[in-house]
């Protein structure tokens, strides 16, 4: 391929693009995206002199040319001295190191030194690879927005991108002649084994396993190809026979191997083993194992030693997932415990090897961050009680003939007659609903509500107003879809099935197993098959993929996959289509935030090109006016798209005609009103290490008037007695997901009261869900926890939840950032596959418009003013993260980015359960557990209470550890639960008290939970003061000596309401009893939903894996 100038992330910009914002505060669409020219090379428009010049061409020399960094993207200057995850490559004549630190290549002398950068902030590179003839280093890099291979010069010059295309490209490695690299793709549909020559550009399959293979590394003699598997060590054949493809033979059989490299004679293989899985990684080592052309090493008792396995390192290092490299027949470099290590091997009798005493490489490496918050940051203003419009529209659905609308708002179910303005109030109660649907004869609604304890169906005359609950089920049901005929319901279960109601008897049957957080499902006309949303991942090793159309034929149980357009898939699953047509001719989605619509036969495959109807961000589509219409959401206001009859299959989006659907309805926050005076034994206001003694908090409205010595004497003003009790801020929950916690209705929200949490920021929900629960519950619709939010996270073209927007250029990034200025967002979150260069201009977007970003990752990010970053590992687009290592250890790059940016984390430690083992009671004899948790979560809870003391996981002391040191180098620690991937309210407590146990102060845990997260949110909340938001628990006993003592809480208030536990818990008192599960369905045939048919994401087993996986360490 040929070779591309180095786009300049780093150079300075032109001032008017930086200018996201124009007058008015609408957001330009910047065409700014990186592009693959005519001849497949990277160019960007408009782009600076490049960070990586193209040169020409050198005399050949295994020596370095004197060097000049390129320029730093940051104002503040850190110096690295250790690297997480930290991988290299040594160089042929073993003099130099090719380094990846933090996602940046550099070189590096053998003997250490200063490291010297070769690429820009943006490059996002991993795997360096050298030349066999010295003279150039090949590594992977996401600058793009996919892995691709690329190579460059060691003096940082003729930089070349070696593929392209929508398929990942990873782990580049030269073969030993320099003609080809060896790399792991999924181009094939899962990870295999490839090889590209270097001249001609050919690619041809080498290997694919029965597994996800990846890592491949040559043999000496070229002959053999090492490569990792799914835990295990394979060898190939790197040339076999024409037409034939040898089965690779198992050389280590695993668990938990990775990363291979040869030894110089091509013997046996050395590789790094990891010990544990999930949250339960206990070590990695370096180990050896002669290669058995017989039997594998399997690593049994029988073959453990010489010639067999054989450990090279020491026990307690933590080994790096990178391969290892030989200085000679004796001595191996590896990367472990953040260094670059050299060890010395005994040569034993029998020829093994064993480990002996090791030397580091020192280095240092130099790069820069802006400093967090250097921006004008904008509050919302809790003072402001005017009326304004509702927002928070809820999944609206239209009635067959246009006429009425349907949707949640306020926390309640709303009818609109389209041309009236103000829409009838349905439903009157406190418990949650969600997902309305009409019926074919557009006089009843089926609708999810937790009212009778689970989230049922229940049914609606939208007539006469009533109403009755319709099925019983085992596990909470939503994303209800009528039948064509009227008798039926297809809605989702929980339990990952599509089941099938009847709309009489409300009787239920399984029909269809479906794949990981799927969409609504949508009929065809003839009621033969559903259509929906469903990932489609590229392969098993990395899990994200697209949204295509999954068509499910009911009578036989075949599914078949489609995308809209090629590359490209739905938005969100949740409320983005597809939705049939009533004639069946085409299905109607949203792609890239405008309505498509895709021309199908009558099995749902596609049948023509699909086109847009519209120009502008759209959500919640549904057609109407019997298909000659459909209505949607745009920016928190209804529209409606009527179809030009003129042109049934084309015409773009110009021809159609758009209005706007009036709709009245207004809210305003509801303030309590007079005096409430609290007096309390203990107050501790959030900052200070000691209590104050028998005061007086004195709350006029939603505000704290003051803190007073105790007087008995007041008049005029409710009492409320804490005299023996301690008064504390609210606790703040940093890290949730409240939309996927949605199947708890109403015992969601009080969960998080009853637990002490008055506040949550919420990070990636569904925008109109967020803001229907930010709005009801300032409006006092709703009981629940103040709320900060955003909408659908931000990632790449690859997504995995149902609640991330793919994002692939500027365009498409100034859109969520139009959306986010719209619906008042609180803040923006960003997701793994998001590129650097989108990532940085939604930092810049999100801070024009005065409010935080955050995201899994520290650098670059760390470089454009970022927020904050989230989790101790957590998901990453390379499987490995840089902010922590597999075992839960951070080294010093972290804590020095972190530090010099002053970046917010939010820990987010998992593996807690056991903590329950240590006061079982919290569980066992506790009504908020007993009452407000559904059957399945208390039941997870009970068996870890009644697991006996507590027994920490390794991984959770490093990472308390590191939580330890943080907050010793002054890095903002905001502590957060993940919910509902943990626990609602127990998992914040479980945070907590693991940090108290392992070290840290008691009040510098809740500190993480109270003050420091209130300060980033906004600057009266989190403590205790005159002038702050009136936002406290109750709470028995002496949280600063006893930290479980924080989880006693007695009641909570939130902007001067006040709510007993006992008031919380009494709606859902006696709900708690299930039906036992359906029997299966005979038309859930499995062999059409699992891997038989080809569809293997749809196994129940991977299914409970990635669940279960979300935010392993990475």
């Amino acid at each position: 391929m040929p070779t591309a100038p180095h786009p300049a992330d780093d150079a300075p910009e032109d001032p008017a693009r930086r200018q996201l914002l124009k007058a008015g505060g609408s957001l330009p669409l910047l065409a700014l995206s990186p592009t693959l020219t005519a001849c497949g090379a990277l160019a960007l428009r408009d782009a600076p002199p490049p960070a990586i010049a193209a040169a020409a061409p050198a005399a050949e020399t295994a020596s370095l040319p004197p060097f000049r960094p390129p320029p730093l993207t940051g104002s503040l200057p850190v110096t690295l001295t250790e690297g997480t995850n930290l991988a290299f490559a040594l160089s042929p004549d073993g003099r130099s190191l090719a380094l990846d630190l933090q996602g940046l290549l550099w070189t590096l002398p053998l003997e250490g030194g200063e490291a010297r950068r070769l690429g820009g902030d943006l490059d996002d590179i991993a795997r360096p690879a050298w030349s066999p003839d010295g003279q150039r280093v090949a590594f992977q890099s996401y600058r793009s927005g996919g892995f691709q291979l690329w190579s460059v010069r060691a003096d940082g010059s003729d930089l070349r991108q070696h593929t392209d295309g929508e398929h990942d490209c990873r782990e580049p490695c030269y073969s030993p002649d320099g003609r080809e690299l060896a790399f792991a793709s999924d181009r094939g549909g899962r990870y295999a084994i490839y090889a590209l020559a270097l001249e001609s550009g050919a690619i041809r399959l080498v290997a694919d396993s029965d597994g996800e293979d990846g890592e491949p590394a040559w043999s000496p003699d070229g002959r053999h190809l090492a490569f990792s598997s799914s835990g295990r060590i394979l060898v190939a054949e790197a040339h076999p026979p024409a037409g034939q493809a040898p089965a690779p033979h198992v050389a280590v059989a695993g668990p938990g191997a990775s990363a291979p490299a040869w030894t110089p004679d091509g013997g046996a293989l050395v590789y790094r083993l990891l010990e544990g899985s999930g949250r339960d990684l206990r070590a990695s080592r370096l180990c050896r194992s002669r290669i058995d052309w017989q039997q594998p090493d399997d690593g049994s008792a029988a073959r453990a030693g010489w010639p067999y396995r054989v450990a090279l390192s020491e026990a307690g290092e933590d080994v790096f997932p990178c391969a290892a490299a030989w200085l000679g027949a004796q001595e191996v470099l590896y990367a472990a415990d953040g260094r670059l290590r050299r060890r010395q091997l005994a040569a034993p009798a029998g020829g093994g090897g064993s480990s002996t005493a090791s030397t580091d490489i020192p280095f240092s490496a130099r790069l820069a961050v802006t400093p967090a918050g250097s921006y004008p940051r904008r509050y919302r203003d809790f003072d402001d009680n005017q009326p304004r419009p509702v927002k928070g529209i809820a999944f609206p659905q239209s009635s067959p003939d246009g006429s009425r609308i349907v949707f949640g708002a306020l926390n309640q179910l709303w009818l609109l007659q389209v041309g009236t303005a103000t829409p009838r109030r349905l439903t009157h109660d406190g418990y949650g609903k969600t997902y309305p649907a009409w019926a074919p004869d557009g006089r009843r609604i089926a609708y999810a509500c937790d009212r009778d304890g689970n989230y049922d169906l229940w049914l609606l005359d939208a007539d006469s107003g009533a109403e009755r609950r319709l099925t019983r089920s085992p596990v909470p049901l939503k994303q209800a879809a009528w039948a064509p005929d009227g008798q039926h319901i297809a809605c989702a279960g929980e339990d990952g099935r599509i089941y099938l109601v009847d709309a009489d008897s409300g009787a239920m049957r399984p029909l269809l197993r479906q794949t990981v957080w799927s969409g609504r499902p949508s009929w065809s006309p003839d009621g033969r098959f559903l259509a929906y949303a469903a990932v489609r991942p590229y392969g098993a090793r990395y899990r994200e993929g697209l949204n295509a159309i999954l068509v499910h034929e009911l009578a036989s149980g075949r599914a078949h996959y489609h995308l809209p357009r090629a590359g490209s898939g739905v938005d969100v699953r949740n409320a983005a289509g597809p939705c049939w047509s009533p004639d069946g001719r085409h299905l109607a989605l949203i792609m890239a935030r405008v309505i498509w619509r895709l021309p199908v036969a009558a099995d749902g495959s596609p049948a023509g090109e699909a086109e847009a109807l519209n120009a502008e961000d759209s959500d919640a589509l549904c057609w109407t006016l019997h298909g000659r219409a459909l209505d949607y959401l745009h920016h928190g206001r209804l529209r409606r798209l009527h179809l030009a009859s003129s042109s049934p299959t084309g015409g773009g989006a110009g021809q159609h005609r758009i209005e706007d659907i009036p709709l009245d309805l207004r809210w305003q926050p509801a303030w309590p009103t007079g005096t409430t005076v609290i007096h309390a034994g203990r107050l501790w206001d959030g900052r200070a290490d000691h209590y104050l003694r028998d005061v007086d908090l004195v709350i006029h409205g939603q505000r704290i008037a003051a803190i007073e010595p105790h007087r008995a004497e007041r008049s005029g003003v409710r009492w409320v007695d804490a005299s023996r009790h301690c008064v504390m801020p609210g606790l703040i929950d940093m890290h949730t997901h409240r939309e996927m916690g949605n199947q708890l209705g109403d015992r969601e929200p009080r969960i998080f009261l009853a637990f002490g949490i008055t506040t949550t920021r919420g990070l990636s929900d569904n925008a109109y869900l967020f803001l229907q629960n930010r709005e009801a519950v300032e409006a006092g619709a709703r009981i629940g926890p103040r709320h900060f939010g955003t909408g659908e996270a931000l990632d790449g073209r690859r997504v995995f939840y149902d609640n991330m927007h793919p994002v692939s250029d500027e365009a498409a990034v100034a859109r969520e950032l139009e959306r986010a200025r719209a619906l008042d967002y609180d803040l923006i979150k960003t997701y793994v596959r998001l590129p650097p260069a989108l990532h940085r201009r939604a930092t810049a977007g999100a801070h024009a418009l005065g409010i935080p970003i955050t995201s899994h990752y520290l650098f670059p990010a760390a470089a454009f003013g970022a927020d904050g970053y989230e989790h101790m590992g957590g998901t990453s687009r390379f499987g490995y993260s840089r902010t922590g290592s597999q075992t839960g250890v951070m080294y010093q790059d972290v804590l020095a980015l972190s530090a010099a940016a002053g970046l917010c984390r939010t820990p987010t430690v998992f593996g807690l359960e056991g903590l329950l083992g240590d006061t079982p009671e919290l569980v066992l004899d506790d009504p908020r557990v007993q009452t407000l948790f559904p059957p399945a979560e208390r039941a997870a809870l009970e068996k870890a209470a009644r697991g006996g003391p507590y027994r920490p996981l390794p991984a959770v002391v490093r990472q308390i550890d590191a939580i330890r040191r943080m907050l010793a180098a002054g890095v903002r620690i905001v502590s957060g639960s993940d919910f509902p991937i943990a626990a609602g309210g127990i998992s914040l407590h479980l945070n907590l008290r693991a940090m108290v146990r392992h070290g840290i102060a008691p009040a510098d845990a809740l500190r993480s939970a109270t003050s420091v997260p209130g300060a980033e949110l906004h600057p009266d909340l989190g403590t205790l003061a005159a002038g702050k938001l009136a936002d406290l628990a109750i709470v028995d006993g002496d949280p600063l000596a006893h930290i479980e003592h924080a989880a006693a809480i007695r009641a909570v208030m939130v902007g001067g309401r006040l709510h007993t536990v006992e008031e919380l818990i009494a709606p859902y008192a006696g709900k708690n009893d299930l039906p036992p599960a359906p029997a299966a369905s005979p038309s859930a045939h499995d062999r059409h939903y699992a891997s038989a048919e080809g569809y293997w994401w749809h196994d129940p087993q991977w299914v409970a894996e990635v669940r279960r996986a979300c935010c392993d360490l990475g």
